[in-house]
């Protein structure tokens, strides 16, 4: 046994929620949609929409992807979640988005 403490996998204040699974769509929501989450702002695309039920399914976990974590976490290792309906199978993917040089906070 060590006592090394594991490499820290780095959080951002936004995550981004993508589609990557989905065998019966009941809502509008396909393979590749997407929609992030800084803080209590919702960021959807234009001309798309998101199921509520998927927001809920992802929201009490979405934090996981804004903090700093050790690397074994298993949030880390299998960021993947499964909406509510069985039947649809949506699987959504949680991961943190890069923060990009010189952007402007909206």
């Amino acid at each position: 046994m060590t006592n090394e403490t594991p490499p820290i996998s780095k959080g951002s204040p936004r995550v981004r929620v993508t589609v990557v699974r989905i065998d019966q769509p009941r809502s509008a929501m396909r393979v590749g949609d997407w929609f992030e989450i800084e803080g209590s702002r919702l960021f959807i695309p234009d001309g798309k929409s998101i199921c509520p039920f998927a927001l809920a399914a992802v929201a009490p976990v979405v934090l996981m992807g804004q903090i700093d974590l050790p690397a074994d976490n298993w949030f880390v290792r299998k960021p993947y979640f499964c909406g509510p309906d069985a039947d649809e199978n949506l699987v959504m993917k949680i991961e943190p988005v890069e923060s990009v040089v010189g952007e402007a906070a909206a």
